[in-house]
C-alpha cells in the first residue's frame, strides 16, 4: 500500500465515531468530496477529524458558532447549507 493510499486509509478510518450521524456525515464528506477537495479543505476536514465527538457535534448544531472560517466552509459543504442539521 502507497503512503497516499495508507493515509487516505487512516483518514477514512478516523471519519468512523462511532454515531451512526456523525459517521454517515463524515464518511459521506469523504467519500464524495475529499479527493476533489482543495489542499485547505482537505486540511480543515483533518482538523476536524482531530476534534472530540462533543466538538463536532456542535459543529453541525451551531454552524454559525464556527470561528475557524476554513472549518466552517467544510461544515457547510457537508451540510449542505449554512443552516444546522435539523430532523424535522
Amino acid at each position: 500500500m502507497s503512503d497516499t493510499q495508507h493515509d487516505l486509509s487512516r483518514i477514512k478510518w478516523r471519519c468512523r465515531r462511532g454515531t451512526k450521524e456523525l459517521d454517515y456525515l463524515l464518511l459521506s464528506y469523504f467519500e464524495n468530496h475529499y479527493l476533489i477537495a482543495s489542499e485547505e479543505d482537505q486540511e480543515s476536514f483533518k482538523k476536524i477529524l482531530s476534534e472530540q465527538d462533543p466538538t463536532i457535534i456542535d459543529y453541525f448544531a451551531n454552524p454559525k458558532g464556527i470561528s475557524d472560517t476554513s472549518v466552517y466552509q467544510v461544515i457547510r459543504i457537508i451540510l449542505g447549507s449554512t443552516d444546522s442539521f435539523q430532523i424535522k
